[in-house]
């Protein structure tokens, strides 16, 4: 059984670039998440194994390399997929860019859609200054799990 795919848009068929991001991510997070965890697990096993095979893995190998990786792959196979995407996200949290008022028209959209949103969105609504585009980060996991619970 598949999951359909999140419908973001508004009634102007418009989402922002960095949800359309989050919402590929998502989708493939969903899909290919445990051939990912397993590749990952593999390589950092690779890794590991070197203590077992290498006389001197001070400097030959470096198996130390192994136990991130094997977390990573840990993470990647029980973290939400919308986690996951938030956190693939990342830099946009850096970014020094602003939400337009398309993008804020975008999210008042979301919470008439879903009004358990509307105290996520608050902040960022009624803001006199501009609002920077992590912003929408913030916003993601919440409007995710509503649209999971409103598919089921």
């Amino acid at each position: 059984m598949t999951q359909p795919s999140l419908d973001l848009r508004d009634e102007f068929d418009y989402q922002p670039e960095l949800i359309a991001r989050l919402v590929d991510v998502y989708e493939i997070a969903l899909k290919h998440r445990w051939i990912y965890a397993s590749v990952i697990a593999l390589t950092g096993a690779f890794f590991m194994l070197q203590w077992s095979l290498l006389a001197d893995t001070a400097q030959y190998g470096h198996p130390w390399v192994g136990v991130p990786l094997i977390a990573m792959a840990v993470w990647l196979a029980l973290a939400p997929a919308a986690t996951i995407a938030k956190w693939v996200s990342l830099p946009a949290h850096f970014s020094g860019d602003y939400l337009s008022y398309r993008d804020i028209h975008w999210m008042q959209q979301m919470t008439e859609r879903h009004p358990v949103l509307v105290t996520t969105a608050e902040p960022f609504l009624n803001a006199r200054e501009p609002v920077p585009i992590g912003a929408l980060r913030e916003f993601w996991a919440p409007l995710v799990r509503e649209e999971e619970r409103q598919q089921r």
